[in-house]
């Protein structure tokens, strides 16, 4: 597996799932500090095929991280359903939310390495396809404000809770679009959860 073929796999499923629109709140800003990648990197980490008489060996090991807008994309949706269904708008009526997203994740350890030993009358093969996500939180900070002047500030995060995944009987296209949708549900999560925290601290002030 090269990092051209792996790339189209990923580009393409990305395009996907963010195309088709996306909310917008006057009273509700979400910028970040991270300003890359523009777009998706792959790294070939190891890249190897031995192609012996009575052993064969490969290991392809790529390292991609998804471009910047793709992750903020997939944290606004999640952020956005939370504001509409928990009613935050209506708690700071005349004020503005500032949200800046300090640090993001979305990058991960694509794997498909193994061996196959051939017998005389019979041969054992071993192999494992697997994804691996980096373990990066959400990091972030957010500001209360109105007429200019801040009125609440704070900052947190929250968990990443992704987990690696193998590949069961599925092609390499279905096993990473596969884990790409996984992506987005925890990124969605994510974005719900800080919307929670950030309207348990409001509830927390105005006590």
């Amino acid at each position: 597996m090269t990092t051209k073929k792996y790339s189209t796999f990923v580009n393409n499923k990305t395009e996907v799932l963010t195309n088709g629109g996306e909310l917008e709140f006057d009273w509700l800003i979400i910028k970040s500090d991270k300003v890359e990648p523009e777009n998706n990197i792959y790294n070939q980490k190891k890249n190897s095929f031995v192609p012996a008489i009575l052993y064969w060996g490969w290991n392809s090991t790529i390292e991609c991280e998804l471009d910047i807008e793709t992750r903020i994309q997939y944290l606004k949706q999640g952020i956005y359903k939370a504001v509409d269904s928990l009613g935050l708008k209506e708690m700071i009526e005349g004020h503005t939310l500032e949200i800046n997203l300090k640090e993001l994740p979305g990058k991960f350890i694509y794997e498909n390495k193994g061996s196959a030993i051939i017998f005389i009358i019979a041969y054992t093969v071993n192999g494992v396809e697997a994804i691996s996500p980096y373990p990066i939180n959400l990091e972030f900070e957010y500001s209360v404000n109105k007429d200019g002047i801040i009125e609440m500030k704070g900052e947190g995060y929250i968990p990443n809770n992704e987990q690696p995944l193998r590949n069961i009987w599925k092609s390499t296209k279905k096993f990473t679009w596969i884990y790409l949708d996984e992506f987005k549900k925890e990124t969605g999560r994510m974005g719900n959860e800080l919307i929670s925290k950030i309207i348990e601290e409001i509830k927390a002030k105005n006590r």
